[in-house]
């Protein structure tokens, strides 16, 4: 189990080693077909294999603040207990209902990857699929019934390859109509692949200029007000120098983008009641926006429209909210959108309500709150959708978010990920992240925008191949055109269906795996 979990992680990056996620998994196929019956050692050796997995893969998660060791542990625990659910679930669907393992193993193994991306509001990051996020022909099954449908592949191929054996154990048939598995599963992804490759759209808009503005700040978290504002200050400088310069090489573009938090102003909530405020406070708001306004909007004769992630303050309750601002050409906020699904721990704290000492974690604070609506920005007449952080993540919530502004007649034409990955210092979580867009646009059939801080900002088409990609770590201004090219997807209509169901499999072999075994039932070694 060991060498599988090694091999997995080579195929993701920082190595990237792609092809292996095709064959990781092989290792552990012995493990599920030992005819021996697993003793709690062995499922504790297996989850020891996971746990060495997880901490190594999610390594950067401490690295903003040491209070994050304890989460960093926390959740490598926890995502460890899959792979003995894995093992578990696969070997009682073979031995105890005699399936097949060309069916157990991938249905089980892409099952619980759905669990995984639901339980406890989610983790999407680094499922099996995202290895392959470079390989544009390979991803585009994701379509079906999302990034579940590569990852079923993904693991059926090499159940088919080491089935292969039994020609050599002089089980022609069954080893050859594995080697038809085989060609099938690649010979499918290729042929579906190039389909949609090649697929020809044509937008009724003119392509839309868009220009990225990826800072490069490095997230701290200052242990003092003093050390806050010289932070705070440092930044702004950053994003107010790095915007004059690209405006002023950019002779046309349509719309600035900015990063999650890459705002210097703090945004007044609009149902801030002012006549309640302080007029000291309120001062205090306007005259650090007349600032802004005019550092950013005087020095240029035009300046185009903006879309940046900003802080929301709602003084009269105390309540802060991530939010994205859609600004004018007059320095007017159009519209916002408020962020609807938080990360745990980093922008909220599970029953803090019961216990409010765990508001004074220096890493977490009070919180955020959520929004509750998705919305869009319409820029020449193509509406874009804004999400922001880890919500492009958690594939079912994009989904979610683009249903709901269908049925409001609201459809989105662009998604665009506001985020700031700069708590990971260049890590290997930004080319997570970056596959995790790749996906969502393939998904959803929209091109994705993502302006990034530190990286990675990105252009991606409706197709999930990378038009343009912005340095790591660096600060760069990033020019693209857009095309509002978009259409429904089966994964849209049908949703996480064949996922759930193959969960719900999956479940049925963990909870029926500690039963004693009929004597008629008993394992197979013919498989």
């Amino acid at each position: 189990m060991a060498a599988s979990m090694l091999l997995l992680w080579l195929s993701f990056p920082p190595i990237g080693l792609w092809y292996l996620g095709w064959v990781a998994l092989i290792p552990a196929f012995q493990v599920v077909i030992d005819q021996r019956t697993l003793a709690k050692n062995d499922y504790r050796k297996i989850w020891v294999a996971g746990l060495l997995y997880w901490l190594g893969t999610f390594y950067f998660i401490p690295i903003p603040h040491p209070a994050l060791w304890a989460g960093w542990i926390v959740i490598s625990i926890y995502l460890a207990c899959y792979l003995p659910v894995f093992v578990g679930s696969a070997r009682s669907l073979s031995q105890r209902f005699k399936l097949p393992y060309v069916i157990s193993i991938p249905v089980c193994w892409t099952g619980l990857e759905y669990v995984r991306c639901h339980l406890f509001t989610g983790m999407g990051l680094v499922c099996h699929s995202h290895s392959q996020y470079q390989i544009p022909a390979i991803i585009q099954v994701s379509d079906l019934f999302g990034a579940y449908t590569l990852t079923f592949a993904m693991t059926i191929f090499p159940v088919a390859v080491w089935q292969l054996r039994h020609v050599a154990q002089g089980q022609v048939i069954k080893g050859l109509a594995h080697l038809l598995v085989c060609f099938a599963v690649m010979g499918g992804l290729m042929l579906y692949g190039n389909s949609k490759l090649y697929q020809d759209n044509e937008s009724k808009f003119e392509n839309l200029k868009v220009g990225l503005i990826q800072g490069s700040v490095d997230a701290v978290l200052p242990s003092t007000e003093e050390e806050h504002l010289q932070f705070h200050a440092e930044k702004s400088k950053h994003y107010h120098d790095l915007y004059l310069e690209a405006a002023n090489q950019w002779q046309s573009v349509d719309v600035i983008i900015w990063p999650e938090n890459g705002w210097p102003v703090t945004d007044l909530h609009p149902d801030t009641n002012k006549s309640l405020m302080d007029p000291q406070q309120l001062h205090h708001y306007d005259e650090n926006a007349f600032y802004a306004w005019t550092s950013l909007f005087v020095a240029n004769q035009r300046t185009p429209p903006i879309i940046t992630g900003a802080l929301t303050y709602q003084p009269i309750d105390n309540d802060s909210y991530g939010s994205a601002l859609w600004i004018d050409e007059n320095g007017e906020i159009k519209d916002r959108y408020y962020k609807n699904h938080l990360v745990m721990f980093g922008e909220y704290v599970p029953l803090a309500d019961w216990f409010p000492l765990l508001r004074r974690i220096p890493a977490i604070g009070k919180g955020l709150m959520a929004g509750t609506e998705a919305t869009t920005f319409e820029i020449k007449g193509i509406k874009l959708a804004p999400n922001i952080c880890f919500e492009s993540t958690v594939p079912h919530f994009i989904r979610n978010q683009v249903l709901q502004l269908q049925a409001s007649g609201n459809d989105a034409d662009v998604l665009v990920n506001l985020t700031n990955d700069g708590w990971f210092y260049g890590t290997s979580c930004l080319d997570f992240h970056l596959a995790c867009n790749v996906f969502r646009a393939v998904e959803m059939r929209r091109p994705m925008i993502v302006c990034a801080n530190t990286g990675f900002s990105a252009h991606i088409d409706q197709r999930g191949q990378i038009i343009k990609q912005g340095p790591r770590r660096e600060k760069e201004a990033i020019l693209t055109e857009v095309s509002a090219v978009h259409f429904d997807s089966p994964y849209l209509t049908i949703g996480d269906w064949v996922p759930f169901c193959f969960a719900v499999i999956a479940g049925l072999g963990f909870a029926t795996q500690f039963l004693p075994m009929p004597r008629k039932l008993k394992p197979d070694a013919t498989q």
